[in-house]
Order: structure tokens, then C-alpha cells, then sequence
């Protein structure tokens, strides 16, 4: 059978010591042979940085880029050149995690917290830490706000504040380094769209039929790794060098996310706007009739 090729680019997460791919999947698609069953050969290679992931598919050296959906949307604002094949994860909520002193939300009084700012503005973090902890924002502990989350991380790790609401795997590398997890705090903080699948208008015209195979392929291999724990924590420990504990805990905290409908959450959608470019004319279903592809949208 005569194979169609596709190079398949992503970066790792920031500041988690290169042990973090938002969706590893593809690694053990590959072994399983779950592309191949769809007549592709695909290469998953990391490529860090973004621009550098977005250069090549403008050049068309890769064909599809995994990527934040901050990212992925600032760069579709800025040059109308790119289109979503789909989301392989709409929403992983953040964990609040805290020095070991801490051991109750209420400890936090006259203690420091830090959350990306843009995740902060759209979150009711207020109403949270009132009915858990009976603690009053601004007036009980101080909220700084940072630009990223790597920031929010550095500032926990650092000692600059006493809490953090950080993605899942940054909180996992705290943990690793004596931080723990607070338990009882809700899931109200989000990076909308974090993992999503992305294309060149010019590539999907020309490549629309392997697309479609591969995201066939995808959503099988979201199902094989969901249903092979003991393949998938060998995976994260082969290719990215996790301890035992720490693919345990991304295994079961955060790969749970992915979703094989590869569908793009349309609430999460208008979160994302909100977050990134809320007076974008024409609002969330103008940007998703342009940036969606409509085989997508068609098949989910």
C-alpha cells in the first residue's frame, strides 16, 4: 500500500524541563501502527518555539502544527492564513497549588497568590476563595498577576508568592519539587482550547483528503492511549523522560483530557476570544466559519 507522508510538528511546555507535550499521542499511534492503518506515514517530531513551528508550514517543510489555542489565535488574527482541523483538548482545569506550609485554603490569609492575568480577568476567583476559605481578595491575600503561567510557576517556585493556579503540568513538576496540590479547589480556572490542530488554508486545499485520514487516525489513537496505561507511562518515560510517579499522575490527571471527537468546543471558543481578542468584530461564530474548516465542522 502506497503511504501519504505528513510531518507533524509540536513544541513542549515551558519550564517543565522538556517532559511536556500537550498531546503525546501520536508516538504511540505510531507503534500501534494506527496511522498506517489509515495509508499515512507520519512523522511527530518536536520543533520548539512557535514562530518557528508557524514558519514551517507557511513553507510548507511541516504539514500540521499542535498548538496552544492563544497562540493559534493570535497568530490567525494577525494573518488570516491558517485554519483548525480540530481540538484534541478544549479544557484542563488549573490546580491550585501551594507551599507544603500550606495546608487549607484559609492558611492562605496575608499570604501571596499568582494566575496569568488573562486567566485571572474571566475567572471568579473572588467568589472561590470566599466560600472556601472565607478569605476577601485584595483584602486577605495579595493576586498578582503575571503574563504567563511560566511566570505564575517561577514566582511559586521562587518563594515570591505562597500559591499559584497553574496548569496541570507545571503543578506536576512543583510537586515533584515539594509543593503540593490543595485539595478542594474547583475547577474554575481553564486555558480554553489548549491543544489544538492546525493547518495552512494553502495545505488544507491541497491536503484535504490526508487530513481527513489523520484525524481519523488521531481520535483512534487518543482511544489506544485512554485505554493502555502501562504503554503509555513506558511512552512518556521512553520519549520524554518522565520518573514513574510523574507519568502516573500526567496519565491520570491530564491525558484524561484529550478528547477523540477532536470537535472544537464552541463555549470554549468564546472563552478563548474573551481571553484574547474580545472586541474581534463579529464575535465567536464569525471567527469560527473562518478559522474552522468546514470539513470539520461538517463531520462533527
Amino acid at each position: 500500500m502506497s503511504l501519504s507522508r505528513l510531518e507533524v510538528i509540536y513544541g513542549k511546555l515551558e519550564g517543565t524541563q522538556g517532559k511536556f507535550a500537550r498531546d503525546p499521542t501520536g508516538y504511540l499511534a505510531t507503534e500501534a501502527g494506527i496511522f498506517r492503518s489509515q495509508g499515512l506515514e507520519v512523522s511527530w517530531q518536536h520543533v520548539q518555539g512557535t514562530e518557528e513551528r508557524y514558519r514551517r508550514l507557511a513553507s510548507g517543510s511541516a504539514d500540521i502544527s499542535l498548538v496552544v489555542g492563544r497562540a493559534a489565535l493570535q497568530h490567525f488574527l494577525a494573518s488570516r492564513t491558517t485554519r483548525i482541523l480540530g481540538s484534541s483538548m478544549n479544557s484542563c482545569p488549573y490546580y491550585l497549588v501551594v507551599n507544603p506550609a500550606i495546608k487549607e485554603i484559609g492558611d492562605l490569609k496575608g499570604k501571596s497568590l499568582a494566575c496569568r492575568e488573562s486567566v485571572a480577568r474571566i475567572s471568579p476567583l473572588a467568589q472561590a476563595f470566599q466560600e472556601r476559605g472565607q478569605l476577601m481578595l485584595a483584602q486577605d491575600m495579595a493576586l498578582k498577576l503575571p503574563e504567563g503561567d511560566q511566570d505564575a510557576f517561577n514566582m511559586l517556585t521562587g518563594g515570591e508568592v505562597q500559591a499559584a493556579l497553574l496548569p496541570r503540568p507545571y503543578g506536576f513538576i512543583a510537586e515533584e519539587n515539594g509543593f503540593r496540590k490543595m485539595s478542594g479547589w474547583p475547577d474554575i480556572v481553564d486555558d480554553p482550547l489548549p491543544v489544538m490542530i492546525e493547518t495552512t488554508e494553502v495545505l488544507l486545499r491541497e491536503k484535504e483528503k490526508d487530513f481527513s485520514a489523520f484525524l481519523e487516525a488521531h481520535r483512534e489513537g487518543i482511544r489506544y492511549l485512554k485505554a493502555n496505561r502501562a504503554e503509555t507511562i513506558r511512552m512518556l518515560g521512553v520519549n520524554f523522560g518522565h520518573s514513574s510517579s510523574l507519568a502516573a499522575k500526567a496519565y491520570d490527571d491530564y491525558l484524561v483530557w484529550l478528547d477523540d471527537r477532536l470537535t472544537v468546543d464552541y463555549r470554549q471558543l468564546e472563552k478563548l476570544l474573551t481571553q484574547v481578542a474580545p472586541d474581534t468584530p463579529g464575535g465567536a461564530r464569525l471567527l469560527a466559519s473562518e478559522w474552522i474548516s468546514s470539513a470539520l465542522k461538517e463531520k462533527g
